[in-house]
């Protein structure tokens, strides 16, 4: 199995666990007052995000484009017609996302978090594009 492929498989795995777990989630002071949830949330939207910016980055690599930075990875999406341009604008922010995530978990804004579960359908679109290209590039 490919490497993007296998990033793809664990894209779909945490968007479906996500949808799972949003029943759950009344707004942010579920995730206050319950760690296992917020950490459960929390974690699949790292792993989320760091799908999109490898699966990016790797698509930027194979046609040759250089990119300074993640966000720069994701936004060079947009040179594949495949990916909407609406879409790649909607998915740059996800660097800066995971970022926020992984390095200012104290004190992150919990409402963005609960924002983040409400757009999990910019990601399914993510999904099926990369999956087109991935699969093209398999045939």
């Amino acid at each position: 199995m490919s490497p993007i492929v296998e990033r793809l498989a664990v894209l779909r795995q945490q968007l479906d666990h996500l949808r799972s777990l949003r029943p759950r989630l009344s707004g942010v002071q579920s995730l206050k007052d319950d760690l296992s949830l917020r950490n459960d949330i929390l974690y699949a939207l790292v792993a989320i995000c760091q799908v999109v910016i490898d699966v990016a980055s790797e698509f930027s690599a194979r046609r040759g484009e250089r990119f300074e930075d993640y966000t720069e990875a994701v936004r060079n999406l947009v040179h594949d017609r495949r990916f909407a341009p609406e879409l790649v604008e909607k998915l740059v922010a996800l660097p800066g996302f995971r970022n926020v995530l992984v390095h200012e978990y104290v004190s992150i804004d919990l409402n963005r978090v609960v924002a983040a579960l409400d757009q999990l359908d910019v990601l399914e679109q993510f999904l099926q594009s990369a999956s087109a290209v991935a699969d093209e590039d398999m045939r």
